[in-house]
């Protein structure tokens, strides 16, 4: 028998200890590169100062797109771009030209549109230069010898063509409505020599960036192809740069030069962002050596670092947080026994120093955040959304309420109009969405959303008749909710013996066991390592309290049934009272389990409760419940009358 107990151990203990990690079979390229020091075991010393790789040399400039549009109602998101400007701190900043309305006959409009445009422009910290587009040189004459504006432009903003030496690169820009026509462009031999001195000037080893506002490669009779392209070729340009379009666009790569179109930074436009058209900066990295580098930021991403300040935080936190803020008062009737009119009250207290503003409505489908103040969109709510758990197609209808507001420190009462039709099988409870807003201190309105379930009262006349199968819903909101569907449960009696059936079908990806004894097991059974089902049953004579280990490996597909007292210690145990098996050998995350409660008949059982733990191996464990936490599923021919 000791030689046996030998053989045997070591095939149990490790089941019982963590087992040792075999490691990752890749590391990160620091540690590949041998820049940490490692001990004699391979790991990285704790403690160690190293020297970083040490950064090359580059210039970051930023380019501003066309800000066309018609009218000014575009400025708006320029203002915002160069706010977003002096957050990056670029270390020179471009446009590619159409700088204002321009398209006049006279020159004190075309005056009081520049005076607009730098007003805004000289917020920035680091020197601006300019690019002549259409808008800005054309004459709304319709008379290409009217060249005021494009005299006027040079007065005020500068060369109509120049080149730009940094220290890290050459940035040369064109003048691509020399005609001063719109329906004239070309570019002129004079220019295209004065562009090959430029470039014959310009260090190859440093990059070369070509900016214009029309992209004049994409005209016939300019002969880009044959009069300019190889040109750059021959000087090693890097990029070229336009705008006009209002669309930002990619062109082909030719011969290793970059072609790009910018979109809008205050521009006209109306169609989605993935047509290009959106507004937007974009950075350009001159180096480190002879490379570039481009990419695009939508105007009003770019936030301050007191983007959010401690007291509004805390602000936030004691809303979202506080367990009475909002709390819901009564219970429902479930739709299947008949129709359902009935009043609920969700009680809120505003435990802040200044109004809240309270609004109520039913779980709709995600709709993005819109950021007041800032042009982007936070998709939180659809990333966030949970078909499995919250019931978008719900029967119950809930009458949504005014807003109202609560002072500080204030309570108030509202309540809700609930009705549904009658259904023929038990729903899951129905979600509101609890919205409460404040004033925080940088003037802005927070929206703190608060989504509760409200309990539905659980009532089944016969135990017996296997119907309805009841849903083992998540009654409590929470973030770690898995995106499983839901479970169900039924009870019958054994042909046989009489005893109670239940037979829980339950979704699961992965049906984990804790690995302890189950002493251990029921002790921590309200945070379990593993996967669980505790079912609580209230008969004739008395509470009853049952554990099942759904992830501990099955013998025979059996598992135990474990009865245990208040005090956490076992009663019985049933070793193959519970029958394991997957409903659906293509679908493995599905799972059914029969459990034989013995010395229990169903004529004597009053109410029931079953909860399912799933832990996954993970921090958290997830609650589904057949009945609201605190609830019963009650038997019998008359309706529970108590709220959970």
């Amino acid at each position: 028998m000791s030689f046996l107990l030998i053989l045997i151990l070591p095939c149990v203990l490790p089941c019982l200890l963590p087992q040792d990690d075999p490691g990752p079979p890749t590391r990160t390229k620091v540690l590949e590169a041998d820049r940490f020091l490692l001990d004699e075991s391979g790991l990285a010393e704790d403690g160690q100062i190293v020297v970083g790789t040490p950064r090359l040399d580059r210039s970051v400039l930023a380019i501003l797109p066309d800000r066309t549009t018609g009218d000014d109602r575009g400025l708006v998101h320029l203002e915002r771009a160069i706010q977003d400007l002096g957050l990056l701190r670029p270390d020179a900043v471009f446009c590619v030209g159409d700088l204002v309305q321009g398209y006049t006959r006279d020159l004190e409009d075309y005056d009081r549109e520049v005076d607009d445009f730098l007003r805004i422009i000289d917020a920035l910290d680091a020197d601006f230069w300019p690019t002549a587009g259409n808008h800005d040189v054309i004459s709304g004459a319709r008379n290409a010898d009217d060249d005021r504006f494009a005299q006027r432009y040079r007065q005020r903003f500068g060369p109509l063509h120049y080149a730009v030496q940094l220290e890290h690169g050459t940035m040369i820009v064109l003048f691509s409505d020399e005609a001063l026509d719109g329906g004239k462009v070309n570019i002129s031999d004079a220019q295209i020599d004065w562009l090959r001195g430029v470039l014959e000037q310009a260090d190859p080893n440093k990059p070369i960036v070509l900016l214009m506002h029309r992209p004049l490669w994409r005209t016939r009779r300019v002969g880009w192809d044959a009069r300019v392209h190889p040109l750059l070729v021959e000087h090693g340009v890097d990029a070229v740069i336009a705008g006009h379009f209002h669309a930002l666009q990619r062109d082909e790569d030719r011969d290793g030069i970059e072609y790009h179109l910018l979109g809008v930074c205050g521009g006209a436009i109306d169609q989605h962002p993935l047509t290009g058209q959106f507004n937007h900066l974009t950075l350009l990295d001159l180096g480190p050596g002879d490379s570039i580098h481009l990419r695009h930021l939508p105007v009003g991403v770019v936030l301050p670092d007191d983007f959010i300040l401690q007291s509004d935080q805390n602000l936030a936190y004691r809303l979202k947080s506080g367990r009475k803020v909002a709390t819901i008062q009564g219970v429902l009737p479930d739709p299947q026994h008949g129709p359902v009119a009935e009043k609920i009250s969700v009680q809120i207290r505003n435990p802040l120093d200044r109004v809240i503003s309270i609004s109520i409505e039913q779980a709709a489908p995600a709709r993005p955040w819109i950021v007041d103040g800032h042009e982007f969109i936070a998709r939180t709510p659809r990333d966030t959304e949970n078909p499995a758990t919250t019931d978008l197609q719900s029967p119950y209808r809930i009458v949504a309420p005014t807003p109202m507001e609560i002072e500080p420190g204030g309570r108030a009462t509202i309540e809700l109009d609930v009705v549904a039709e009658h259904t023929s099988v038990p729903p899951p409870p129905p979600e509101i969405r609890i919205t409460a807003s404040f004033q925080d201190d940088q003037d802005r309105r927070v929206p703190i959303v608060l989504p509760r379930r409200i309990p539905v009262a659980r009532h089944d006349p016969v135990v017996a008749d296997g119907s309805p199968r009841w849903p083992i819903a998540a009654w409590i909101y929470s973030v770690y909710e898995e995106r499983e569907p839901l479970g169900t449960m039924t009870t019958t009696a054994d042909p046989k013996t009489g005893d109670l059936m239940i037979d829980l079908e339950i979704n699961d990806d992965r049906l984990a066991n804790d690995d302890v004894p189950i002493e251990e097991t029921i002790r921590t059974r309200r945070n379990p390592h593993g996967d669980l089902a505790v079912l609580t049953l209230r008969t004739d004579e008395a509470l009853r309290s049952f554990v099942v280990e759904l992830g501990a490996p099955p013998i025979e597909g059996m598992l135990p049934l474990i009865e245990f007292n208040a005090d956490g210690e076992i009663l019985n145990s049933w070793p193959r009272a519970v029958l394991s098996s997957q409903t659906n050998e293509d679908a493995p995350a599905s799972h059914r389990f029969q459990i034989r409660v013995p010395n229990v008949s169903p004529d004597a059982l009053r109410a029931i409760q079953v909860e399912l733990a799933d832990n996954d191996r993970t921090y958290h464990t997830q609650w589904r419940r057949l009945a609201p936490p605190g609830a019963m599923l009650e038997f019998g021919t008359s309706k529970p009358t108590s709220q959970p």
